[in-house]
C-alpha cells in the first residue's frame, strides 16, 4: 500500500521544514511527498532542497492560482492508494502513522472513499495541544457550523485515489472552503468511516483560521451547500450567517 502525501506551500520555509521532519521519519516507507511551492520568495526551494534532499524529486516551485491550483497540481501527480493533504506545518502525529494507517486501511470495505481520524490542533512554538479535533459526521440533521454540517478536520482524512483518478479537482474559485464539496459529496453519500487513531497534528494559523478570512468562509461554504443541492436543509439559518457576515465589518468600523 503506498500513501501519496500532498501540501501546497507558499512562502512558508519554517513551516514546510517542521512538515518534513515529521514525514522523514516515518517508520513505514511506501510513501511520496509531493510538495507544490507557489514560487516563494523567502528561500523555501533552498532551505527545503539543503535539509531535505531525499523529498526533492517530488518539490516543484511556481506560480500558481492559490491553494486549490497548487493542491490540483499535486493531484495529478499522484501514485499511491491512499491521498492525504497536510498544509505547511503540519504534521503526522507519530513515526509510527503511516504504519498504523497501513495495517487498518486494507481492511476497510471497499465502498468507503474517507477514512478519517482524530486531528491534535497545536500552537506553533511549543507544540501545546490546543484543541483536539474529532469531529464526526452526523449526517445533514446533525450540529452545523459555519454555515455547513460538521465535518472531520481535512488534516486527519485520508482519501482513496481514485476519487481523483476517476477525475474530481477542487473547485479554484473558491480560496478557502473547496475541500467542503469533496468531504460533504463523500459523507452524504455514505463513502466515510471514522477511525479511532489520531492522524495528524494541525498548525493554528491557517488561512481559515483568522477572523479576517470569517466572512469569506462562510461565503464560501454557503456556495459549496448550494452547488452540491443541500442549501435548502437549512437556509434561514444559512441567511442569516450570510448577513452576519456582511454586516459585521461595518459594524466594527
Amino acid at each position: 500500500m503506498k500513501f501519496s502525501i500532498v501540501t501546497a506551500s507558499y512562502n512558508a520555509a519554517n513551516e514546510l521544514l517542521r512538515t518534513a521532519r515529521s514525514i522523514a521519519k516515518q517508520s513505514y516507507r511506501d510513501f511520496e511527498w509531493i510538495v507544490v511551492d507557489g514560487a516563494s520568495s523567502d528561500g523555501t526551494k533552498k532551505l527545503f532542497k539543503e535539509y531535505h534532499p531525499e523529498f526533492a524529486a517530488a518539490f516543484t516551485s511556481e506560480p500558481d492560482a492559490g491553494i486549490y491550483n497548487a493542491l490540483n497540481k499535486g493531484i495529478a501527480r499522484i501514485s499511491g492508494d491512499w491521498v492525504l493533504f497536510l498544509g505547511a506545518g503540519d504534521e503526522l502525529f507519530a513515526s509510527d502513522t503511516l504504519q498504523i494507517l497501513s495495517e487498518y486501511l486494507p481492511h476497510v470495505d471497499a465502498s468507503k472513499t474517507l477514512v478519517y481520524g482524530d486531528v491534535h490542533e497545536v500552537g506553533n512554538q511549543d507544540n501545546l495541544v490546543l484543541k483536539v479535533r474529532n469531529e464526526r459526521w452526523e449526517g445533514l440533521d446533525g450540529p452545523w457550523v459555519i454555515g455547513r454540517p460538521v465535518l472531520p478536520c481535512h488534516q486527519g482524512v485520508l482519501h482513496r485515489a481514485q476519487i481523483f483518478t476517476d477525475g474530481f479537482r477542487f473547485d479554484e474559485k473558491l480560496k478557502i472552503a473547496a475541500d467542503n464539496e469533496l468531504l460533504l459529496r463523500e459523507l452524504i453519500a455514505g463513502r466515510g468511516c471514522k477511525i479511532d487513531q489520531v492522524v495528524a497534528k494541525f498548525l493554528r494559523g491557517g488561512i481559515s483560521s483568522g477572523n479576517t478570512n470569517r466572512a469569506r468562509m462562510i461565503f464560501e461554504c454557503i456556495a459549496v451547500n448550494w452547488k452540491i443541492g443541500i442549501f435548502w436543509r437549512r437556509p434561514i439559518y444559512q441567511v442569516i450567517l450570510l448577513l452576519a457576515a456582511a454586516v459585521k465589518p461595518y459594524l466594527q468600523r
